[in-house]
């Protein structure tokens, strides 16, 4: 019964989607459209592509919501969808190297207070997402479905259709990964 829970928030929106209520879909797209996006982003690194994965991902939504299975969480089957969409777009995506916008960074305006807090902040951020780079798109995913979505194991064993026990082996792995990467790009 504990499971249900998480689901009712969605299920009269869903209804009311399914019976043709333009404003119903659109409650259910803003009640998940941050972490969609959020995910997309993680997964893609290009703010322009998971814009546009997110859409699509709503889109599919929509065009299969008959298929929903109202058992299920509406915002983990929208974030498969997600997924989804980004993988296919991983496997066909060339491989273009955009080291040459990471030094555009520098020159966009930031709020930050001090130029030296700023500095420090920034070499973090570079620090890690230069590690989170070097991991694959399954670490990467794993560690942004659990870290920055705040998903439990077992919300990310069903959006990526695998058991909770995997998940965690997983999030062990790319922790360690993501460590010893760390450990290896602080200076000496």
């Amino acid at each position: 019964m504990a499971d249900d829970a998480p689901a009712t928030p969605w299920k009269a929106d869903v209804a009311a989607a399914r019976r043709g209520d333009p404003s119903a879909f659109e409650s259910l797209v803003r009640s998940v459209q941050r972490p969609v996006y959020g995910l997309a982003l993680r997964l893609l690194a290009n703010e322009a592509e998971a814009s546009e994965i997110a859409q699509e991902a709503f889109l599919r939504a929509y065009q299969n919501l008959h298929k929903y299975d109202d058992s299920r969480p509406f915002d983990l089957w929208v974030m498969a969808i997600t997924r989804n969409l980004c993988l296919d777009l991983l496997r066909r995506r060339s491989k273009v190297k955009t080291e040459e916008l990471e030094s555009m960074k520098e020159v966009l305006p930031s709020g930050e207070a001090s130029l030296e807090d700023g500095a420090i902040a920034r070499q973090e951020r570079q620090s890690l997402e230069a590690a989170l780079a070097t991991l694959s798109a399954d670490d990467r995913e794993v560690l942004a479905l659990y870290y920055v979505q705040k998903r439990t194991t077992k919300e990310i064993a069903q959006i990526l259709g695998c058991a909770p026990g995997t998940i965690m082996a997983r999030l062990f792995r790319a922790r360690e990964k993501l460590r010893k990467q760390m450990s290896t790009e602080e200076p000496t």
